[in-house]
């Protein structure tokens, strides 16, 4: 996904469109809030992103089990309604995984795990129909066993039930224009993730000829709430005022943007 993703950047700077910035679906919008992104170029040791008013502890990459009570590690009963902590041991020591923790200045703390080779099966849970595949199944992929999904799970404050994060990175680059990713906490809370696959220009968005450059999110209303550009050093585009939504996404555009440093 990385090369791709440099080709479109290299496209791109011989169209002439420069700074890069992604074609939103409601472009010109007022209230959307631009800020740029601190931390992602550069060595990976000790790295912290920082872009308005939220940072990052400094990543930690291939983690290991912890003091922290949330680790990652499976607990609990697969048909628990609680379990989603399904980040097993398996993938402990990968260099596909990162933790971090988000802080804001409304005194917001999360810790946030992920997987950038999680595969498909590990996700079905048994028949627990509050996973979050079997709540969302009509929007994930139908295919028997994908090896490159981005799983993540954010857990907010003093919550113990995580939002998830399930986007499968070789379809949102393939077939960008059909794809959702899916980031819930229940069957009523929930975000749908849209890869964009147009930038911004001075005549009018211009569709790139493959791949996308990063994601436009919106909210179970199908309303655009953010977007994450992964175009050079990153740029995260907030347009909701609520505190606690804005601390939310943050987490998720601070974790796709993580994800590019480690994707192959």
């Amino acid at each position: 996904m990385k090369r791709m993703l440099i080709a479109v950047i290299v496209l791109v700077t011989i169209q002439g469109c420069t700074p890069f910035k992604p074609a939103l679906s409601d472009s010109g919008n007022a209230n959307v809030e631009e800020l740029s992104v601190k931390g992602r170029q550069g060595i990976l040791i000790n790295q912290k992103l920082e872009f308005g008013n939220f940072q990052t502890s400094k990543v930690k990459r291939s983690w290991t089990k912890g003091g922290n009570s949330r680790t990652g590690i499976s607990l609990g009963s697969t048909v628990d309604f609680f379990y989603g902590n399904i980040i097993s041991k398996e993938y402990m020591n990968r260099d596909q995984t990162f933790y971090f923790q988000l802080k804001d200045n409304n005194n917001g703390i999360s810790d946030v795990y992920a997987s950038s080779a999680f595969k498909s099966e590990d996700l079905q849970i048994g028949n627990n129909p509050n996973s979050i595949v079997n709540i969302f199944e009509d929007v994930m992929s139908h295919e028997d066993t994908i090896e490159s999904l981005f799983y993540l799970q954010v857990y907010l404050n003093d919550e113990t039930k995580p939002w998830q994060l399930v986007l499968d990175n070789q379809a949102s680059q393939t077939h960008p224009e059909d794809y959702l990713g899916v980031f819930a906490l229940d069957e009523n809370r929930f975000y749908t993730l849209k890869p964009i696959t147009k930038i911004a220009s001075k005549k009018g968005p211009r569709s790139i000829m493959f791949g996308s450059v990063g994601y436009e999110i919106f909210d179970a209303n199908k309303k655009s709430v953010a977007a994450v550009s992964l175009m050079d050093r990153g740029m995260v585009f907030l347009k909701t005022t609520d505190a606690n939504e804005r601390f939310l996404l943050s987490n998720l555009c601070s974790a796709l943007l993580l994800q590019q440093q480690i994707d192959n």
